[in-house]
């Protein structure tokens, strides 16, 4: 017996079953797909966050940086020492505002 070879092709009849595996798989790669992109997006959230805390101690570093320089300048120092301790130079005479008594 030999075949006969025709034009046409013979016609794959599909199975149910591949229909719900396939079906199954696709839900199951859009809900991770879903998931990883919500995971991205909390991450860059993160990441403007961080960044933004960063350049704030940056800042606040310079600025302790700067204060620590002027802190160590003998006219800063001795500027100190008049205000808050009342310190005054060979030969200078100190003026303290008289204190008014409280009304009554």
């Amino acid at each position: 017996m030999t075949k006969r070879v025709t034009g046409r092709k013979r016609k794959r009849k599909t199975s149910p079953l591949f229909i719900l595996v396939m079906g199954i798989s696709l839900m199951l790669a859009g809900s991770w797909s879903y998931q990883l992109f919500l995971l991205d997006q909390s991450m860059e959230k993160e990441k403007v966050e961080l960044l933004e805390r960063r350049n704030n101690l940056v800042a606040a570093n310079n600025q302790l940086r700067q204060e620590i320089e002027k802190l160590n300048t003998p006219s800063y120092i001795e500027q100190l020492a008049r205000e808050k301790l009342g310190l005054v130079r060979k030969g200078e005479i100190v003026i303290a505002p008289k204190e008014s008594a409280p009304s009554e």
